[in-house]
């Protein structure tokens, strides 16, 4: 029953990380509406919504039509170009917190526009053109790298934002803490071949980040709440932002996916990051 399960999961492994990167996107996409909205939209901020929709597109082709060349190709320069825009927004984030060269880097790092949010964008695509490109225990290992640094950059969030706070209370320092330890698994999970012990305390790890995002999803809402009769969009996006903890379910959910079992790699699929030909599914 298990081993059928895990060839169930290793032939739909791909779809299934493809699929979770659209809904990614899809959320993003929200999120960066809300947000955006507030400014009206000022400049450039129209770029990542029209992007969003792009990459979806993209990624929903590459699922149907995943033999295809043309659509394999427009797929990996859309993805790429999510790299782009996440690095762009980065820089127009730390820029339009600087409104002057004396600025101070408390307001350029943590009152202003959040810095980490849109290099979510790059994140979300590498893991996708990885998800595409790579196949058995090479793709496990890049994408296991790629949540653990998903992971650094959700406890940096977590970090500029409770600082507002000074971390007061001390609870806020929690996903600092689960946050680094589940950076720290996947690295560990990804340059390793890692037993069944050492799978289930990754995974053990996971879960507990999955709760504490959850947790502090209920603690965000009752924050923006207090004190108030109708919902205030303007201090749910940005005195304690709604989605920011999800980010930590989220990279949960990405790391036991990334952990799910391998097919077995072709030798044509040899070119693709594996080098030898396993003889059953791998972990």
């Amino acid at each position: 029953m298990i081993d059928r399960l895990n060839q169930l999961t290793a032939t739909y492994k791909t779809p299934l990380l493809l699929g979770m990167m659209g809904f990614n996107f899809l959320l993003t996409g929200v999120d960066v509406l809300m947000a955006h909205s507030q400014n009206n939209f000022f400049r450039w901020e129209l770029i990542p919504l029209i992007y969003c929709p792009l990459a979806i597109l993209a990624i929903l082709a590459q699922l149907i039509f995943r033999a295809d060349f043309v659509v394999r190709r427009a797929f990996q320069t859309v993805m790429w170009l999510g790299v782009f825009v996440g690095v762009l927004g980065t820089f127009f984030h730390l820029t339009g917190n600087a409104t002057s060269s004396q600025e101070s880097l408390y307001h350029l790092l943590i009152e202003g526009s959040p810095i980490a949010a849109p290099i979510a964008f790059a994140g979300i695509s590498s893991y996708a053109l990885v998800s595409e490109h790579y196949r058995g225990t090479s793709r496990r290992s890049k994408l296991l790298l790629l949540v653990g640094l998903g992971f650094l950059g959700a406890v940096i969030a977590a970090f500029l934002d409770h600082a507002r706070l000074g971390f007061i209370p001390s609870y806020t320092l929690i996903p600092l803490v689960t946050g680094t330890l589940a950076a720290l698994s996947c690295f560990y999970m990804a340059y390793s071949q890692p037993n069944q012990k050492e799978l289930y305390i990754c995974l053990a790890v996971l879960s507990l980040n999955l709760l504490v995002g959850i947790l502090g999803f209920g603690f965000h809402l009752l924050g923006d709440l207090a004190g108030t009769q109708t919902i205030n969009w303007a201090r749910i996006l940005y005195r304690n932002p709604l989605l920011g903890p999800l980010l930590f379910c989220n990279l949960a959910v990405l790391g036991a996916l990334s952990l799910l079992p391998e097919s077995p790699v072709r030798l044509g699929d040899c070119q693709k990051g594996e080098a030898t030909v396993p003889s059953k599914v791998r972990y």
